[in-house]
């Protein structure tokens, strides 16, 4: 059960060493955490725990992390959600394409974790 004025942290990877690493990170800055193995899990475990903050994956069997993005940002359930993609493609292009989804940050692989923890807690005030 979430605690009260925890933030609830969705991270969405396909790689079994990326997430455990992400929820560590996460879970050592007390955020509230769930876990999805791709974008239809991502999606069904957003539908019954709406998360404050998704951290998404691009490249993923089924959906990927644009799709996923774009589908969150359809539901109007999810309008205050914050996304953050991290990814190993670090295009402009894939950058684009991730804000133009409706992002609210981008990451390239490797990351900061201060850096990403920071933004996962800027989310609680729309500054993500």
């Amino acid at each position: 059960m979430a605690k009260k004025n925890r933030m609830r942290v969705l991270v969405v990877d396909d790689d079994p060493l990326v997430r455990n690493l992400l929820s560590a990170v996460l879970h050592d800055a007390s955020f509230d955490l769930d876990e999805a193995v791709d974008g239809h899990d991502a999606l069904a475990i957003a539908a019954v725990r709406p998360p404050d903050v998704v951290v998404l994956d691009v490249m993923m069997p089924g959906l990927d992390g644009f799709e996923v993005c774009r589908a969150l940002r359809a539901d109007p359930s999810f309008v205050s959600t914050r996304i953050v993609i991290l990814t190993a493609k670090s295009t402009p292009t894939a950058r684009d394409e991730a804000f133009r989804a409706g992002a609210d940050a981008f990451f390239t692989k490797p990351f900061s974790p201060l850096d990403l923890i920071e933004t996962v807690m800027g989310a609680r005030h729309g500054a993500a």
